[in-house]
């Protein structure tokens, strides 16, 4: 019988940062993402209920926190629950991909820490001894008002207006800041390359936090569901 391809593996099953709930952590080896290149994909998840179930019901906080694009807030998330996260939802069930303790396997690799979900849900632990092997990486939280020291280090704050985009870098982040009109560019910010130069986030790199010395990055809102973000802006505006 032909062995079947490993095509990714556990690396946390615990507790929640965020909020106490069981949760996981797979990472992927491939990505067919047009935009992010062939990266390894961390996809933080709750262990006991489907991403889209756990979204609709509002049980997602275990992995997105506060964030205000959650599907409970009505929000603009980008992430497309029922493709990719409910697929590798279903392989571990399945029990597709084995536990490992051994982060070498990672090593030389480029890695998106949080396809789905933030970050800060991990032990800082683990993240930063798989940020100590991997070759580069990207990572995103909402959750940067905790003032996390050490997620700095190799997260970007996602910001979605100018106002909080100045006060998380007064905190010392650097930024992700997602706008409906590049027109508002500030002055310590990059628009993202590949929206500029159609470079893959594999060749790019910026979005590691304070382990790369380079401008904030901005990008345009972007997903199925970017009209709520614009309704979201209108609203806050008046």
């Amino acid at each position: 019988m032909k062995k079947e391809l490993v095509k990714g593996y556990v690396v946390y099953e615990g507790k929640s940062q965020l909020n106490g709930d069981n949760i996981v952590a797979i990472v992927t080896l491939s990505s067919k993402n047009g935009k992010t290149g062939n990266m390894a994909s961390m996809w933080i998840m709750n262990s006991d209920i489907a991403p889209t179930k756990a979204s609709k019901e509002g049980r997602d906080e275990s992995v997105c926190g506060d964030c205000k694009h959650r599907a409970i807030n009505n929000g603009a998330c980008y992430v497309v629950l029922h493709h990719a996260p409910l697929q590798v939802y279903k392989s571990y069930k399945n029990g597709k991909y084995p536990t490992i303790t051994d982060i070498s396997l990672f090593e030389g690799m480029k890695m998106r820490f949080g396809a789905y979900g933030d970050p800060s849900a991990l032990p800082i632990q683990i993240l930063n001894s798989i940020k100590a092997v991997v070759k580069n990486n990207t990572s995103y939280t909402h959750q940067w008002k905790q003032d996390n020291e050490m997620l700095k280090r190799f997260s970007m704050a996602s910001v979605d207006s100018i106002e909080e985009q100045k006060l998380a870098v007064k905190n010392g982040w650097r930024t992700f800041r997602v706008t409906n009109d590049l027109s508002d560019k500030l002055d310590n910010e990059i628009i993202c390359p590949n929206t500029t130069k159609n470079i893959q986030c594999i060749d790019c790199g910026l979005c590691s936090g304070n382990s790369v010395k380079a401008k904030n990055i901005l990008i345009e809102i972007h997903g199925a569901k970017k009209n709520k973000f614009i309704k979201q802006k209108e609203v806050t505006i008046l």
